[in-house]
C-alpha cells in the first residue's frame, strides 16, 4: 500500500484535513466551516466540542476517500493564542477565546503602563495583544474565576484536537512561544507568570515537546469516529503560522514567507531569537532549534471578505446566478483601476485585536481618505486589496537582515493579481509554490519526519515546501 501523511489544520473560521503523498502533492482536502461566536462586543469565541466534530468528519471524509493507502503519521496544526479550557474530564469548561478577542485591551493598556508589557517583550520576543494567554487569562481570573476554578489544563487549539484523537495531553515549543514564554528557553517563563499573577495556572499547563515527535496514538474511541486505524502515530504539531512557513519551504535561517490567512504572517526564519525591531511583532520557536519572527498586519484575507460583504453585492449576485467566483469577477473590475486607486488609501486595520505590526495599537481600525464624488466602489475595494500589499512592505521593512525573496502561501495566496500586487508594492521577490494547503503540508511534513518517513528535515523539505520522494 502506498504510504501518505495526514495534515490537520484548524484554522480561524476553516477546518482541514488533507492527504499527502511522500512528494508533498495534495491527494484529497476535506474542510468545513467552524462557526465563531460574537455575541458579546469585542468577543471572538468557539466552541470546543463543534470544533472536535467538524474536524472528525473532515478526517474521515479523507480516510474514506483512499482505501488503498496507508497513513503513516498525522499531524495538526492550529491557530495561536486563545484559551482552550477542559476539566479533569477533559470536558470543556467554556468555550474557546479566540486569539482575535479584543476583550482584555485594558489589561493591554494597564500593563504597557506599569512597564510590564516590555518585560514580556525582553523575555519573549513578543508584543502581546489581548487574545495572548496571559492577557486571557488574567481576563477570565478577573471576570470568571468560576471557570478557572474548574479547569484542570489549558491545552492550546491543536493540542485540544490531539487530545481527542489520542487522549494524551502535550503541547510543543511553538505555541508555548505565543503564551508568550521564554523564547531562548523555548519553554514556559515563569517569572512572566509570577508577575501576571498567574502563578496559580502553571499547573495546568501542558508540557511542551518538539514539534515533531510522537506524543500519542489514535484511540479506540477516536478511531470509529473518524476511521484512521487505532494506534496510528500522531505528532506534536505546530500553532500554524509554524506549520505554513514550513510547508511553503521556509526552514533556514535567511528565508522568507509570508501567510495570507485571515491575518496576514510575514515571517522570517533565523538561527537566534530576534528582538528587533523593539517592541513588535511576535516570535516563536520552529524545528531544529530554529526561530520565527513574524511582522504581523492582523488584518489578511478578512479585509477581503468584508469588502465582499459591504461593496460587491452585484459581483456576489453574478457569482450565484453564473458559478463564477466573485473573486475573479471583482478582480477583472478592480485591474482597470489605476495604480494607486485613484487617490483613494485605506488602512488595513479591521480585526477587532487591532494591530501590532510595524506599530503597536489595539485600538487601531481601518479606514479610507482621499475619498471624493468621483470615486467608485471599484476605486475602494482596489484600494484595499493595496492596502494590504502596502502593509507587507512596512512589516520587511522592520526585520533584521535583507530580504529579497518571499514565499507567499494562503488562501490570499491563490490570486495571481494580488501577488503581483505585493511584489509590486514590496520590491521583492514573490513566488507562490504549488497546492494551497499549507499550514496542513507543514503539519504533514512534521509527521513525516516524526514518524520516519524522512530521515531528517533536510531530507523531507525541498524549495517550494513540498516533500522529497523518499
Amino acid at each position: 500500500m502506498e504510504t501518505v501523511l495526514l495534515g490537520i489544520d484548524s484554522g480561524t473560521s476553516v477546518v482541514k484535513s488533507v492527504i499527502f503523498d511522500l512528494g508533498g502533492n495534495e491527494i484529497v482536502v476535506a474542510r468545513r466551516e467552524t462557526p465563531v461566536i460574537t455575541r458579546v462586543p469585542g468577543g471572538s469565541e468557539i466552541d470546543m466540542l463543534t470544533v472536535w466534530e467538524l474536524t472528525a468528519e473532515t478526517i474521515a471524509e479523507v480516510v474514506r476517500a483512499i482505501p488503498d493507502k496507508k497513513i503513516a503519521g498525522v499531524g495538526i496544526c492550529g491557530t495561536a493564542c486563545g484559551v482552550w479550557p477542559i476539566d479533569e474530564n477533559g470536558n470543556p469548561t467554556r468555550e474557546a477565546i479566540l486569539w482575535n478577542d479584543g476583550r482584555a485591551d485594558d489589561i493591554i493598556a494597564r500593563w504597557e503602563a506599569d512597564g510590564f508589557m516590555r518585560r514580556v517583550w525582553d523575555v519573549s520576543g513578543n508584543t502581546m495583544f489581548p487574545g495572548y494567554p496571559l492577557v486571557a487569562l488574567r481576563c477570565l481570573a478577573e471576570h470568571e474565576p468560576d471557570v478557572l476554578a474548574r479547569t484542570r489544563w489549558l491545552p492550546f487549539h491543536k493540542d485540544w484536537l490531539r487530545y481527542k484523537l489520542t487522549g494524551g495531553l502535550y503541547s510543543d515549543e511553538s505555541d508555548v512561544a505565543y503564551f508568550p514564554g521564554d523564547i531562548r528557553g523555548r519553554g514556559y517563563s515563569d517569572a512572566l507568570l509570577d508577575q501576571a499573577g498567574l502563578d496559580w495556572c502553571k499547573e495546568k499547563l501542558l508540557p511542551p515537546a518538539p514539534s515533531h515527535q510522537v506524543v500519542g496514538h489514535v484511540s479506540s474511541e477516536a478511531a470509529e469516529r473518524t476511521g484512521l486505524p487505532v494506534g496510528t502515530p500522531v505528532v506534536a504539531g505546530a500553532v500554524d503560522v509554524v506549520a505554513s512557513a514550513l510547508g511553503g519551504g521556509a526552514y533556514r535561517p535567511g528565508q522568507a514567507c509570508s501567510t495570507l490567512g485571515t491575518s496576514f504572517l510575514n515571517t522570517l526564519v533565523s538561527d537566534a531569537p530576534s528582538f528587533e525591531p523593539v517592541g513588535t511583532g511576535v516570535q516563536a520557536c520552529m524545528p531544529e532549534g530554529r526561530w520565527g519572527r513574524s511582522l504581523v498586519n492582523t488584518t489578511g484575507t478578512m479585509g477581503i471578505e468584508w469588502m465582499v460583504k459591504t461593496l460587491a453585492e452585484p459581483e456576489r449576485q453574478q457569482a450565484a446566478a453564473t458559478g463564477q467566483s466573485v473573486y475573479d469577477l471583482i478582480e477583472a473590475q478592480v485591474s482597470q483601476v489605476p495604480v494607486g486607486s485613484r487617490g483613494v488609501m485605506f488602512l488595513p486595520y479591521l480585526n477587532t485585536a487591532g494591530v501590532i505590526s510595524p506599530f503597536v495599537d489595539p485600538h487601531a481600525r481601518g479606514q479610507f481618505f482621499g475619498l471624493s464624488l468621483e470615486h467608485t466602489r471599484f476605486d475602494l475595494m482596489r484600494a484595499v486589496y493595496e492596502g494590504i500589499a502596502l502593509a507587507m512592505r512596512d512589516c520587511y521593512a522592520g526585520v533584521e537582515g535583507h530580504v529579497a525573496e518571499v514565499t507567499l502561501v494562503g488562501g490570499g495566496a491563490r490570486s495571481a493579481f494580488w501577488a503581483q500586487m505585493f511584489a509590486d508594492a514590496s520590491g521583492k521577490r514573490i513566488d507562490v509554490p504549488g497546492g494551497t494547503e499549507f499550514g496542513a503540508r507543514g503539519a504533514a511534513i512534521l509527521a513525516g519526519v516524526g514518524v520516519g518517513a524522512f530521515p531528517s528535515f533536510d531530507a523531507a523539505m525541498i524549495c517550494g515546501g513540498t516533500l522529497n520522494d523518499g
